[in-house]
């Protein structure tokens, strides 16, 4: 079963920003609308963009979520998060997991326990 996602989700319009440190105490500031996907990787999470080259924190995915806005971003498995502006749609194969395609073409597991509330919020979109 596919799920397509409404196509009027354009870029994220939300001025959040991230503050990100690496290196010491240097900090970076990042617009949470070009953020397309986080994929957490033990201790560290990898940040994938738009509009830069992905970049790794020295943070967990749990850490992020909390600076990021709820109303743009999901988690979808317990190592990704996705922005559901860059969705292109869901997909629910017949073992009964699901997977998520995004725009730049990267596909992404739904967890089984998530599947329901993932796709109820993407379809209210």
């Amino acid at each position: 079963m596919v799920i397509p996602i409404p196509t009027n989700a354009g870029p994220v319009t939300s001025d959040a920003v991230l503050q990100l440190y690496s290196r010491g105490s240097r900090q970076h500031f990042f617009q949470a609308a070009d953020l397309i996907c986080l994929q957490g990787d033990g201790n560290y999470t990898w940040l994938h963009w738009t509009n830069r080259p992905s970049i790794i924190m020295p943070k967990t995915l749990k850490q992020l979520a909390g600076m990021l806005p709820s109303e743009s971003f999901i988690r979808v498995h317990r190592n990704s998060i996705v922005n559901c502006h860059y969705i292109a749609r869901l997909e629910r194969l017949k073992s009964g997991q699901g997977a998520v395609h995004l725009v730049n073409g990267t596909i992404l597991p739904v967890s089984r326990r998530r599947w329901e509330a993932i796709s109820e919020k993407l379809s209210n979109a």
